[in-house]
């Protein structure tokens, strides 16, 4: 016979309908920064005309804010998704704006 709760039936949610899903949103927002780079490396190994262009300051500077919207993006969809353990996202989201961070300081302090 099952137990009286004070909740309605129609509220009651099981865990694994509440949203307990794996982090895989969470985990690749870590993986953004070191994948662009990854890619632009590639890039540039394949075309040495190319790898100039990106390591001038118009392709970094695309670089590093791909790498911050997709992060961002990333971490969103985690909690759209209501991801298990959110501060993946969070974390990543924040270690993927690192390289934004870091160009902009370089911009305002002339480096």
């Amino acid at each position: 016979m099952p137990q009286p709760t004070s909740q309605p039936l129609h509220t009651r949610v099981d865990s694994r309908a509440a949203g307990h899903r794996w982090p895989l949103l969470g985990t690749a927002s870590w993986l953004v920064a070191p994948v662009i780079l990854a890619a632009a490396y590639a890039v540039a190994q394949a075309s040495p005309e190319m790898g100039r262009l990106l390591v001038g300051s118009a392709g970094v500077a695309v670089g590093v804010l791909a790498s911050s919207v997709l992060g961002l993006l990333l971490t969103i969809g985690s909690r759209v998704r209501r991801e298990r353990w959110p501060w993946l996202g969070i974390v990543g989201a924040i270690i993927s704006a690192l390289p934004l961070l870091l160009f902009l300081a370089g911009m305002l302090l002339r480096l």
